[in-house]
């Protein structure tokens, strides 16, 4: 069901912007459409991270105990206090790469 929604946001996202973009509509788009498609890349991408955080690669079932999330809680926090996109992707690879690898 996720994989439909995906596609078909992304879908109506490039036909939205497209139309824009190659001339075929002079008028803008309506303000309750620009207003939501504001939304869609960070649902899509919120999709996606919580997907890679709560499945377990291995066994293909929700597991919240793993080290992605413990990385994920930890980049979080990072995000929160920095505000910085950089260094929470830093910190957060790394938490990640010293959980799979030293731990």
């Amino acid at each position: 069901m996720i994989w439909v929604v995906m596609i078909t946001t992304g879908i109506m996202t490039f036909l939205m912007r497209f139309s824009m973009f190659s001339g075929l509509i002079n008028k803008p788009l309506p303000a309750s459409f620009d207003r939501y498609l504001r939304y869609v890349p960070i649902a899509v991408l919120s999709a996606i991270i919580a997907a890679s955080v709560v499945i377990d690669p291995a066994t293909n079932a929700p597991n919240i105990g793993t080290d992605r999330a413990l990385a994920a809680i930890i980049a979080v926090i990072v995000a929160l206090v920095t505000k910085s996109v950089l260094s929470t992707i830093a910190v957060g690879l790394s938490v990640l790469w010293v959980l799979q690898n030293l731990v």
